[in-house]
């Protein structure tokens, strides 16, 4: 989970997968009210994930399946991106470049 670089609170679950889905680049603190910046390689994490929904499409087209089963496949990943995401984030008071 992730931890404030400002004050050193501890993120819970539900704060983290909150603040994961709003449009705003940077993280509030909960506790503080900063904002916090997601590091580099947070956010190359979170860039690579998305496309994992994409691997039942591509089994599809070799197995042929059932469209019902490759997109219960492609829910069951993205609830497990979304229990395993906030677990990965780490944050900074700066921003870095992601290259």
């Amino acid at each position: 989970m992730p931890v404030c670089a400002n004050c050193r609170h501890h993120w819970s679950f539900r704060e983290t997968l909150r603040a994961m889905y709003t449009l705003k680049p940077t993280m509030t603190c909960p506790n503080c009210r900063k904002e916090q910046h997601l590091t580099a390689a947070s956010r190359k994490r979170g860039a690579l994930m998305p496309f994992l929904v994409v691997i039942p499409m591509l089994i599809n087209v070799f197995l042929d399946l059932n469209w019902l089963a490759v997109i219960g496949e492609m829910l069951m990943i993205a609830v497990i991106f979304n229990l395993v995401y906030p677990r990965l984030i780490d944050l900074t008071e700066e921003e870095e470049p992601i290259w």
